[in-house]
């Protein structure tokens, strides 16, 4: 017995470790690239090229992330925060006009019983593995025969369709999964569909509706590619693009552009990190059904 016990203590204490280490790399890879990044942004120019081994900086400096944020008369920092400024509009014109769309097309698929409800399902399904990159150049082509080339009207359209088929599942799964009596109640006491989403199936269903808005939300924060092509002009141009613009021919700004990446990543972290609980219920909210 006493040899048992030992080796179930000793399964227990490999099985720690392992999940220890596994831990321990993928804290290293995700978190080690943004740490460096950090390092390097409050690095000052002279000591980035001054060829010391050193990885920590010897005089840190907040010098970068001022020109950023509050030199009004540093070109950079100005475009800088116009970029911020047409990422955040950007993002939330998708929510709001992203998630009502998500909510409405849901319903009908999660509640309603029509021909070809299986093939749109199963169509929000492939949609999703598309990649951005083998509909950019068609993008292109149709933003420029309309006119929507550098305006957030053709930014937002790409967003929403983009997300939108994630969002527009994730709901209907949480739909489906509701009993049938909520609505057949509401029915009895002569509410419509329309109200019976409004009063009865949206309220109880704000996990994953929240989930939803989160995922559109980063989503559209994070774009890259689609704006590089489509928003030419600083009057649209994301941060993202903006801080991969320090970059040039001839100089590369590793302070600056380190500090808009840190800059450009920190309000969807900590709004992903806020809101973590709502994303994991939504998420897991239409597993069960019934």
């Amino acid at each position: 017995m006493t040899g048992l016990k030992f080796g179930r203590k000793a399964n227990t204490f490999a099985g720690h470790s392992i999940y220890i280490i596994a831990v321990a790399f993928f804290l290293l890879f995700s978190l080690g690239p943004i740490a460096w990044s950090f390092v390097i942004s409050i690095t000052p120019s002279s000591e980035m090229q001054s060829g010391t081994t050193s990885i920590f900086p010897g005089a840190p400096t907040l010098e970068n992330y001022k020109t950023l944020l509050f030199n009004s008369s540093d070109s950079q920092g100005i475009v800088f925060r116009k970029g911020l400024a047409n990422t955040m509009k950007a993002s939330f014109l998708s929510i709001i006009f992203g998630i009502p769309m998500a909510v409405l097309g849901a319903y009908p698929l999660a509640r309603m019983k029509f021909k070809g409800r299986m093939i749109i399902k199963n169509g929000l399904l492939i949609t999703m593995v598309i990649p951005v990159f083998a509909t950019i150049i068609p993008l292109f082509k149709i933003f420029t025969v309309f006119n929507l080339i550098d305006s957030y009207t053709g930014l937002t359209m790409v967003y929403i369709t983009s997300s939108l088929p994630l969002a527009t599942w994730l709901i209907s799964s949480c739909f489906e999964s509701l009993p049938r009596e909520l609505e057949e109640a509401a029915f009895v006491d002569g509410s419509g569909s329309f109200r019976t989403l409004v009063k009865i199936i949206i309220p109880v269903s704000y996990p994953a509706i929240f989930a939803a808005t989160l995922i559109m939300f980063l989503y559209s924060w994070n774009q890259f590619l689609v704006p590089l092509v489509l928003s030419p002009s600083y009057e649209t141009k994301p941060i993202a693009v903006i801080a991969s613009e320090f970059v040039t021919k001839t100089t590369v700004k590793y302070g600056l552009m380190n500090a808009g990446g840190i800059l450009a990543i920190l309000p969807p972290a900590v709004i992903a990190v806020a809101f973590r609980r709502f994303l994991v219920q939504g998420l897991v909210g239409g597993a069960t059904k019934g």
